[in-house]
């Protein structure tokens, strides 16, 4: 009787142990917005995350409030973000490995002619590397917040606003309207894209680095790359 109280006691010790050890090793995400630069990232990084013994879970969370979420540790992180993040979200720890490229875009009327002659922009709340880069700039007008790329996309095109700026591979989704007269784009800068992680997570930063590495020595980068049609 005793002998099998111990195995009863030992199995159920197991599955406990077994449930708790697989809740450790899942992280949780917010959903990016399909791409191929994104859906590229997200699978380099499932692959990466499995070689050090973890899962990535990926949730619907809304994309303006995922950045506090991450930096308050409701999520574990954020898949991809540009070094702009690290000003003023400073529990999100970079994984010092570039995933990809990305423009910043803007679009405009052909007059007046450069940015900082613009009486307004509108940008998606949610992507500080916009106005991290205005405030870089002698741009003065109003930078009008908006929740979507189309609705950007819908001020420019009625002329509400003289400007938009972009993030190039989010606009590949989103087709530009055809507003009368005349309008441009300029790409205004470039910057990389990194993984970032909660500093709760902090233990994994060097381990997925060296993956990622591994992974591109051993030509898993350059295969993805060319499934999802990036150039190198």
């Amino acid at each position: 009787m005793n002998r099998h109280f111990s195995i009863l006691l030992l199995l159920v010790n197991l599955f406990f142990s077994a449930s708790c050890f697989s809740h450790q090793y899942n992280l949780t995400f917010n959903r990016p917005q399909s791409t191929p630069q994104a859906d590229y990232a997200l699978e380099l990084l499932k692959l990466a995350y499995a070689d050090i013994g973890f899962k990535i879970h990926i949730i619907d969370f809304s994309h303006q409030n995922a950045l506090l979420a991450a930096n308050n540790g409701v999520l574990d992180g954020q898949l991809g973000r540009d070094a702009s993040v690290e000003e003023n979200y400073e529990n999100l720890i970079r994984v010092d490995y570039e995933l990809f490229k990305f423009d910043l875009v803007l679009y405009k009327n052909c007059l007046p002619s450069s940015l900082e002659q613009l009486d307004s922009v509108a940008i998606v709340d949610g992507y500080p590397v916009q106005e991290h880069y205005l405030a870089s700039t002698q741009f003065a007008g109003n930078i009008i917040k908006v929740k979507s790329m189309n609705t950007q996309l819908n001020l420019l095109a009625q002329k509400k606003v003289q400007g938009a700026l972009m993030i190039n591979f989010i606009m590949q989704n989103n087709e530009l309207p055809s507003p009368q007269g005349c309008f441009v784009k300029e790409v205004l800068n470039t910057y990389p894209l990194y993984h970032y992680l909660n500093k709760r997570n902090e233990n994994l930063v060097e381990k997925l680095k060296m993956s990622l590495i591994n992974l591109t020595n051993n030509g898993t980068v350059y295969a993805l790359r060319a499934k999802y049609g990036l150039s190198f």
